[in-house]
């Protein structure tokens, strides 16, 4: 059976930045392991930081099998950041905010007893 693969024809820039003192919240996470990444800024996409558009990649609150940390290696982390921007374009292609579906593992945003 052919598999319809549909993906960017071109090598998508994506910009990793680790901040020593974080200007923005890393929910008491420590700092190496909640870098700031940017990619397709400005595209649509259900898991991206309001503020400023950086790709949210994981909910900081899960256990650190579940999340990216610093000791897992940039490796690790570059293989997270295309798995995530393979699962927006397919989430656009098929619907986006209407019923477009996320391929990956999802948690819901904001925190339990955190104001809406």
């Amino acid at each position: 059976m052919p598999l319809d693969v549909v993906g960017p024809t071109n090598l998508i820039d994506a910009s990793v930045v680790f901040y020593a003192k974080p200007s923005y919240d890393t929910y008491d996470l420590p700092a190496q392991d909640y870098p700031r990444i940017w990619a397709q800024r400005g595209l649509p996409s259900k898991h991206r930081m309001p503020v400023d558009d950086a790709l949210c990649l994981y909910y900081p609150d899960d256990p650190p099998q579940h999340r990216w940390t610093a000791d897992k290696g940039l490796l690790d982390l570059l293989d997270l950041i295309v798995d995530h921007l393979g699962y927006e374009a397919h989430w656009r292609a098929t619907g986006g905010d209407g019923d477009g579906i996320w391929l990956g593992d999802e948690a819901e945003h904001g925190f339990a007893g955190e104001a809406a």
